[in-house]
């Protein structure tokens, strides 16, 4: 009988120095390094890759404060793929491409080609966002699938709200690594719709995933600031 993979493999994707937002740079920082002391408490065994993708470089230092609470940084701050977007306020497009990047490197970089042989479940967590009791990784434990809050309705209206009826929160969400090919597809095809149809990663996740591999949540304990407005998000 074959070994079930036992890593829980949480990809924390971060922008510190973003050209966007009400929230400020120092206190993105310390949001941060809150949201992955959290991770680690609830999920002691975790892997933890940090994603940055900030529009330019950043610091040495903040990067070096963040490096002993993760496994593995992927610094992509100051990448011109990402940067296109992220210059300009473009969030929904950069993170997608920022996801396509570190998806590449799963399946590239060879120290975690090989860790992802024991990776039993994969995570994308916005940072700034805090674990809170209740969370389970059994909760997400579904081979073929990914796993999401359960859907909202749209707040588009018009001919928009036709099509893109509903939209999947994206701050905390897991998949199956069985996926890892299929959800670098739906990041690219994430981008089209983005473009062509004007909507946000949100609505574009719900848009591109297949209804089949879906599984919603009523609860998936976090909670966050959201950088536009200053206010905490309950999930």
């Amino acid at each position: 009988m074959a070994l079930i993979p036992p890593l829980q493999l949480f990809i924390v994707t971060s922008a510190l120095n973003p050209n966007m937002g009400v929230v400020s740079r120092e206190d993105r920082l310390k949001q941060t390094i809150e949201g992955l002391e959290s991770l680690r408490e609830r999920c002691p065994d975790a892997l933890i890759i940090l994603a940055e993708g900030s529009p330019s470089r950043v610091e040495e230092e903040k990067i070096k404060q963040l490096e002993g609470l993760v496994d593995f940084v992927a610094d992509f701050s100051g990448d011109k793929d990402i940067g296109q977007f992220a210059s300009v306020g473009k969030k929904s497009e950069a993170e997608n491409v920022l996801m396509i990047k570190i998806l590449m490197l799963l399946k590239n970089e060879p120290s975690l080609m090989r860790i992802m042989h024991s990776v039993r479940r994969v995570y994308k967590l916005s940072a700034r966002t805090v674990i809170n009791k209740g969370f389970n990784t059994v909760d997400h434990d579904h081979f073929g699938k990914y796993v999401f809050k359960k859907r909202m309705p749209t707040w588009l209206a018009g001919d928009a709200a036709e099509t893109f009826t509903d939209l999947l929160i994206t701050r905390l969400f897991s998949f199956c690594p069985s996926l890892i090919d299929d959800y670098s597809i739906v990041c690219r095809r994430n981008l089209g719709v983005i473009h062509d149809a004007g909507v946000d990663t949100e609505h574009a996740h719900f848009f591109n995933i297949e209804p089949d591999r879906l599984v919603e949540l009523d609860e998936i304990y976090c909670q966050g600031v959201m950088a536009s407005t200053g206010a905490t998000e309950i999930y």
